[in-house]
């Protein structure tokens, strides 16, 4: 059954994170690397149940990025925000070696991000699906697999006249060994390499010459 472990938001956890019985070291190192990462200043995080059917143990964080129109940071309503792009990330890890992760570790992840309409054409999912690879560091060759869908919705009746579009990003990959102190698995790394995507499509270029 995975496990969850505390992440508050807001803040990094003070001390460490107390450790279940049971729990592989491996596993407790990725747990760590996720508490002990340096968050993204423009980022909000928090922690999120991962489903006990998608492996033995599983590190989950939401994320939401963007200026909201109002103080609440992961409002269902966030969907509406045109300013606001929001996804999670999952850290994976399965007691035997999984064949189709070709490891122990995999990681999902998932997005919905804003889109200007005049960028709503057959060009947006490529260049999106090429700039989320970018981001992704310390990854298995060829191991990332996914989707990406546009969307657009038009108003009709006394709400004529507008129309909003986004994108929804669907995607896994397995991510390498090795990678963190000690030589064990940084899912810290892992999570902030998705983070850093979200909040890059929220910012405009003045904000990166800033």
């Amino acid at each position: 059954m995975a496990d969850i472990y505390a992440f508050p938001t807001g803040a990094p956890n003070e001390g460490h994170p107390e450790r279940p019985q049971g729990v592989p070291d491996d596993v407790w190192a990725a747990v760590e690397s996720v508490s002990a990462m340096k968050r993204l200043y423009d980022v909000r995080y928090r922690e999120i149940p991962v489903p006990s059917t998608l492996a033995d143990y599983g590190i989950g964080v939401e994320l939401e990025a963007g200026e909201r129109m109002d103080s609440h940071p992961f409002a269902a309503d966030s969907v509406s925000e045109p300013h606001v792009a929001t996804g999670w990330v999952m850290t994976l890890y399965s007691h035997e070696l999984r064949p189709d992760w070709n490891s122990n570790w995999r990681c999902v992840a998932f997005a919905r991000l804003p889109l200007e309409p005049s960028e709503n054409d057959s060009l947006a999912p490529g260049m999106y699906w090429e700039d989320m690879c970018d981001y992704l560091g310390e990854v298995e060759p060829d191991s990332i697999s996914g989707t990406v869908t546009v969307t657009q919705n038009t108003t009709f009746g006394l709400m004529a006249g507008s129309t909003s579009a986004g994108c929804e990003i669907r995607v896994s990959w397995t991510p390498l060994d090795g990678t963190g102190l000690g030589g064990t698995m940084d899912a810290g790394a892992q999570v902030n390499s998705w983070a850093a995507f979200i909040r890059s499509t929220t910012r405009r270029e003045e904000d990166d010459a800033s």
